[in-house]
């Protein structure tokens, strides 16, 4: 019996995938993502789940101490491998990543990855965000 059984036609994975490769490091936003291909949010959601599953994308949850003073509900994602995240963006060489708008974003992607395959199994990782908007990219948590 298969593991993992989605049927999705390959067009809307495809232009999810793209999508996703966009966002990258920015709000999981599900709305925006439902708009632009027809589905409904369930199904969209369904999609990005199936995605972490495959441990395509990666979700950081929000970091909060008090529930109420929580200041985001969507998590962060990225996609895990730089080389498929430039394959989706088209990015062929180092030249055009340098001059692309994700080229910052796959960096901390690429860095993040990094310190989680060193960090132990138990780590989880958050990020924080203000209302005026400072940040801190990752927050190692267990």
């Amino acid at each position: 019996m298969p593991i993992f059984v989605l049927r999705v036609p390959t067009e809307t994975m495809s232009r999810l995938s793209t999508m996703l490769a966009h966002s990258q490091g920015s709000m999981l936003n599900v709305s925006r993502l439902t708009c632009n291909l027809g589905y409904s949010s369930t199904s969209v959601a369904s999609y990005t789940d199936f995605f972490t599953d495959l441990l395509l994308l990666r979700r950081f949850k929000p970091y909060f101490h008090n529930v109420r003073k929580r200041l985001s509900k969507s998590p962060r994602t990225y996609v895990r491998d730089s080389g498929l995240l430039h394959t989706l963006l088209g990015i062929k060489s180092f030249d055009e990543l340098l001059g692309h708008p994700v080229v910052r974003m796959s960096s901390e992607g690429f860095v993040i990855e990094s310190i989680l395959s060193v960090a132990p199994r138990v780590v989880k990782p958050y990020f924080y965000r203000t209302a005026a908007g400072s940040e801190i990219d990752v927050i190692l948590g267990y």
